[in-house]
């Protein structure tokens, strides 16, 4: 990743405001941002367009308990018990779990294949007002998930948003229908469409009958157009 790709880092600092954004993925992001002033200002950017959606959900205190409950179910067996006769068989077990744990460590570190990485492209889809209203994340290995911010609205009685993949050639191709109203949706791609989304890395989405298309190909207006960018 370049830390002077503006259009990239612009949409990977949404999906990191978002939460979308997790695991060494993140973790990639958070050391960029030590290094880039610019990458912090678009951070901060996208703090303060989604600050209001923050503010204006519903304080939820955690039930009483909880604290004492994770407690007990993470500490309840950490107490060891040493009398005071029973030193040096305390001792030598200690001696013996130690090794035992350091061999389990090497084994582990021989055995553990390296982590594959998949590659991932994000993009967010904004209003004309430019408030961020989807995240869309697709991989490589065929996932595809839509996260529909706070703002994202239904769709008026009858009609939903459908995502559609545009190829370099042909027609449209219908992905899903979009989530609304803070939630998100998963889906499997297929070989050929992964294929096209790597070519073209261009989505719309269109105001459709309720359920989506019944043609298979868009018949109400384009009302947003996005591109997905490499991370």
């Amino acid at each position: 990743m370049k830390l002077d790709d503006y259009e990239r880092n612009h949409a990977l600092a949404a999906e990191y405001v978002v939460g979308t954004l997790q695991g060494m993925a993140r973790q990639r992001f958070e050391r960029w941002m030590m290094r880039s002033a610019r990458l912090r200002r678009q951070v901060w950017y996208w703090e303060r367009r989604l600050h209001p959606l923050n503010v204006s959900l519903p304080e939820a205190s955690p039930p009483r308990g909880a604290w004492q409950s994770i407690e007990q179910r993470l500490f309840a067996d950490s107490a060891i018990r040493v009398s005071a006769f029973g030193w040096w068989q305390s001792l030598v077990a200690w001696r013996w779990s130690t090794g035992i744990a350091m061999l389990a460590v090497f084994a582990l570190l021989i055995w553990t294949p390296s982590p594959t990485v998949v590659t991932r492209y994000v993009g967010v889809v904004q209003s004309p007002q430019a408030e961020p209203l989807w995240v869309v994340n697709a991989s490589a290995d065929h996932r595809l998930t839509v996260k529909a911010l706070p703002l994202v609205q239904p769709a008026a009685a009858g009609r939903d948003y459908e995502l559609w993949l545009l190829p370099e050639s042909g027609a449209p191709v219908s992905l899903t229908v979009l989530p609304t109203g803070d939630t998100q949706l998963q889906i499997q791609l297929t070989d050929q469409q992964v294929r096209e989304l790597l070519q073209s890395r261009s989505l719309a989405i269109s105001l459709e009958p309720a359920g989506g298309s019944p043609t298979g190909q868009p018949t109400g207006p384009v009302v947003y157009q996005t591109r997905l960018i490499q991370m």
